[in-house]
Formats: structure tokens, C-alpha cells, sequence
């Protein structure tokens, strides 16, 4: 019995060491396999079980398979890293609402989406913005991806509410700063611009489209509105201010 539970512990571990970077594992595996091999016989020789050893010995092997593989791992994994936590820390925020608000009742692909779109959107905060110094273009992209999330997100809720497909005109905006963004290159006078219509455009809609909501409803409706189209306008402002700080540079 102590060898084929030693020979499963062995294959275990030979997997567990396939995790480690290439490099790390090409130079140090099977030196570590054999130490393994070793202190299990040693054991098996006096009788002493094996489980809590190879328990601790395949934890102690995980952290340093994670540490290894951090120091490894290029700055964009790193960065891949950060944003995937930091969207898994966000997600906290609707999943404990589901739990103590009534009537927050989001099926479980509502959470992928949202996890999903929290990640996209720090993904493309961490692309753009590390590409450039100044604090006016860094401050410019996050108000521009942060209002662009919450247009993208509430209108999806709203129109799943609604059932008004009218309301999908919302999502014109979006794309017009998609296109602007592609045209401009991310340039920061291009994207002024685009901030700039996008503003325009969501207060156009805003204006022209019935929402045939109740009257406390379309108040906060109004509200939001403005909130929206002020932040779009502040995040062309900081653009502006960040290209003419780059023409005087």
C-alpha cells in the first residue's frame, strides 16, 4: 500500500512541477523530484505516514510555484494580473447588494457580464494611460471610461427593464466615441473632440427621445442625464488641456 500511495504522491508532485516557469523547471525539477522521492522513502522506511508531509510539501511547492511565476511573468501579465483583481474586488460590490437589497435578483451571467466589463474597462484604462505621462490625459481617459461604463451598463439594465428597444439609441453614443477614439489614435486633441460630441450626443438623445417613464422616474432619468453629459465634457476638457500642454512642450 505505501508504494502505490508513494507513486500516486510521486505523479502528483511531477504535475504540480510542470507549473513552474520553463526555465525554473528545465533547471530544478528533477534535482526536486528526487529530494521528494527521497524524504517519502525515508518516511515509508520509518513508518511514519505520508499524508500531512506531502500536504505541506505541496503547498510549500504551490506558493513557490506562484512566486515564481510572478517573477516571470511580463509587465502586461502583471498588469492583466492587477485588473483582473481589482474587477474581482469590484464585483463584491453587486454581489453582497444581491444578497441584502430585495428585489436584486441578477441571474448568474448578469455577474460574468458585469466582471467582464469591469475588466475591459481597466484594461483599457491601463493600455491607454501608461502611454502617457501627463495627469490632464490619465484623468481624461478614466472619466471617460468610467462614464462610458455606467452609460453602457444602466442603459443594458434599462432596456432589459423596459423592453424599449428605442432606448438602444443610447448606445450611439458609445460608438461614437469608439470611432472617434480609432480616428484620433488616441491622440489627445482627437479625443477631446470625441468626448466633446459625445457629450452632444447623448444630451441630443436625451432631449429627443420619449422615455415614457413615471415622473419621479424620469426626474432621476434627467439627472442621471446631466451627470453624464458633464462628465463627458469635463473628460474633453482634460484632453484639451492635456494637447495644449503637449504643443507647448
Amino acid at each position: 500500500m505505501g508504494k502505490v500511495e508513494h507513486r500516486h504522491y510521486r505523479a502528483w508532485y511531477a504535475m504540480l512541477l510542470r507549473l513552474y516557469p520553463r526555465r525554473f523547471r528545465e533547471r530544478f525539477s528533477e534535482e526536486m523530484a528526487q529530494t521528494f522521492d527521497d524524504l517519502c522513502l525515508e518516511r515509508r522506511n520509518a513508518n511514519r505516514g505520508l499524508f500531512r508531509f506531502v500536504l505541506w510539501i505541496f503547498f510549500e511547492t504551490s506558493v513557490g510555484v506562484i512566486r515564481e511565476n510572478a517573477t516571470h511573468m511580463t509587465q502586461l501579465s502583471k498588469t492583466m494580473l492587477r485588473v483582473a483583481l481589482v474587477a474581482l474586488c469590484l464585483l463584491m460590490v453587486p454581489l453582497v447588494a444581491s444578497r441584502v437589497v430585495p428585489g436584486w435578483n441578477w441571474p448568474p451571467r448578469a455577474f460574468v457580464l458585469v466582471y467582464v466589463l469591469f475588466f475591459a474597462t481597466g484594461m483599457a484604462y491601463a493600455l491607454i494611460a501608461r502611454k502617457m505621462g501627463s495627469w490632464a490625459y490619465k484623468a481624461g481617459a478614466g472619466l471617460a471610461l468610467a462614464a462610458g461604463f455606467v452609460l453602457g451598463w444602466s442603459n443594458m439594465v434599462h432596456v432589459a427593464d423596459s423592453e424599449n428597444p428605442a432606448n438602444l439609441a443610447y448606445f450611439s453614443v458609445l460608438v461614437v466615441g469608439i470611432v472617434g477614439a480609432s480616428l484620433a489614435r488616441l491622440q489627445p486633441r482627437g479625443l477631446a473632440r470625441t468626448l466633446f460630441a459625445m457629450a452632444v450626443t447623448l444630451a441630443l438623445i436625451a432631449a429627443l427621445l420619449p422615455s415614457g417613464a413615471p415622473p419621479y422616474m424620469a426626474r432621476n432619468m434627467v439627472i442621471g442625464h446631466v451627470i453624464l453629459v458633464v462628465l463627458f465634457t469635463a473628460s474633453g476638457l482634460l484632453f484639451r488641456r492635456a494637447s495644449l500642454a503637449g504643443l507647448k512642450g
